[in-house]
């Protein structure tokens, strides 16, 4: 797996707000921090998870420096640069680069339904042709359930064909294992291409299918159970791990509320710190009686994972 771009256990990170709704820094940091000591290997600065849309271009580049001038590692970061406009694409992708970031992951320009592979093609090319870097790694993001757009395997092919070393992998949010496959088959034919999962319930069939890891919002949660399944992904009780973590994924997130506000009222009760229930709009924090309910289900969680 080493000779893969990107391997290990990644978390979109969440995006702590103040009462004002701009990123807390100081917050922020301390989680980054948080979430590399207790297993991730990287981070994704803002995938879906850290609610990135939401952000300007400004204010995403502003949280990166921040977050590189605290100490975090700037090889173990990545930077979500999607955006509807393939300029402001550009813009972020040189930003993470003259950083010394490890690279970048990209949503296809999003709004315009039913956009063909061509014109994705053209929209990719375009962002890695203008960041005009040969050290660019651009890592595609498959969420067409989210961005309304989806990646076909055949595209990636054609990228990974055209710009070598440079399109070099892809997240796999579609939660569709045999779609995961056919990204795998990408993979495959090209060396060094990394196949990344966007949920920890399949880490254990990519690992075995070739891909490299995973991109997990869970990760913000329990990275280190997920990095027990990723080092130990051979071991003979692999299949009983990757259940565990199937189990709290399904007792924390089967409420139904939105993945990001569960998601941050989890961290806020783990640290104690409120603020983290905050949430840019348009989405909207956690009420009390969901909090309690969503709590009740985590810790119902945890002897299972014990």
């Amino acid at each position: 797996m080493t000779s893969l771009s990107l391997s290990g256990v990644f978390a979109p990170v969440l995006t702590p707000v103040d009462a004002n709704l701009d990123i807390d820094l100081p917050l922020y940091i301390e989680f980054c921090q948080w979430l590399l000591e207790t297993g991730c290997h990287g981070l994704v600065l803002f995938g879906t998870n850290s609610e990135a849309t939401s952000f300007s271009v400004a204010e995403r580049m502003a949280a990166v420096d921040a977050v590189l001038n605290a100490g975090i590692p700037a090889e173990k970061v990545i930077v979500g640069n999607g955006t509807p406009a393939v300029s402001d694409g550009v813009e972020l992708a040189r930003h993470a680069l003259a950083a010394g970031c490890h690279g970048v992951m990209t949503l296809p320009p999003f709004y315009y339904p039913k956009v063909s592979d061509e014109g994705l093609f053209r929209a990719f090319a375009y962002i890695i042709e203008k960041t005009a870097d040969p050290a660019l790694k651009m890592y595609f993001y498959h969420i067409p359930q989210i961005s309304g757009i989806g990646l076909s395997a055949d595209l990636l092919d054609r990228l990974a064909t055209a710009f070598p070393g440079v399109a070099t992998g892809v997240k796999d949010s579609s939660g569709d294992l045999e779609n995961l496959r056919r990204f795998q088959q990408v993979g495959a034919a090209h060396p060094g291409f990394s196949v990344l999962c966007g949920t920890e319930s399949l880490l254990l069939a990519n690992l075995r299918g070739g891909g490299g890891g995973c991109i997990s919002g869970m990760a913000n949660v329990i990275p280190d159970q997920i990095r027990v399944l990723y080092d130990n992904w051979r071991a003979p009780d692999a299949d009983a791990q990757q259940t565990r973590l199937n189990w709290l994924r399904n007792a924390a997130l089967g409420t139904g509320y939105n993945v990001i506000a569960a998601a941050k009222a989890l961290t806020a009760d783990r640290t104690g710190k409120d603020g983290w229930c905050r949430v840019r709009p348009p989405l909207v924090e956690l009420g009390e009686a969901q909090r309690r309910t969503l709590t009740a289900a985590a810790q119902a969680a945890e002897p299972v994972l014990a």
